[in-house]
């Protein structure tokens, strides 16, 4: 993995989301497009800020969560996350939902220091920009994939240890 670089790896057919868009769209494209999280671009394409699940989870609940339960438990990532989720999760726009303090390379980044920077900062996937614009994305299950096809004897996912949406699988 140390010679690969975000290029090597990135999915290249991002699905983004304009800004203005409404929240019920991105939750629509999320879905039926079973990614996590969209970058949010401008009508120019250029990157404005991403929207994920975790900004969107809590959407439908009528009241905030008891949070100060919580405040202290081992896995709250921030004291007040559980606030500012649900606020997130109740916004109409994307732009009103969607992180603007985004983690983003560019196309030669090396995917260690990627994969170092998604661990440091907690996030799931970036974009890779070229001139402020997507051209790809990196998840961790990218960095994972990539990992699994340098281990000795791995080749390809064989059709018996994939699962595709709608399959049955026996455990």
């Amino acid at each position: 993995m140390l010679s690969l670089t975000a290029q090597d790896v990135m999915t290249r057919k991002v699905i983004t989301i304009h800004k203005g868009s409404s929240v019920e769209e991105a939750l629509r494209l999320m879905a039926c497009n079973n990614v996590s999280g969209l970058p949010v671009v401008d009508a120019d394409g250029y990157l404005q800020g991403i929207i994920t699940e975790s900004d969107l989870l809590l959407k439908g609940q009528i009241a905030l969560p008891d949070a100060v339960a919580h405040k202290n438990s081992l896995f709250a990532p921030h004291p007040d996350g559980v606030e500012e989720a649900y606020r997130r999760s109740h916004a109409k726009l994307v732009e009103d939902a969607m992180t603007t303090k985004v983690l983003t390379f560019i196309e030669t980044s090396l995917l260690a220091d990627i994969a170092r920077e998604m661990i440091e900062h907690a996030v799931n996937r970036v974009p890779i920009l070229r001139d402020r614009k997507v051209v790809g994305i990196v998840s961790r299950k990218d960095i994972i994939y990539a990992l699994a096809k340098e281990s000795n004897g791995f080749d390809e996912c064989s059709s018996k240890s994939r699962t595709r949406k709608g399959q049955l699988i026996e455990l």
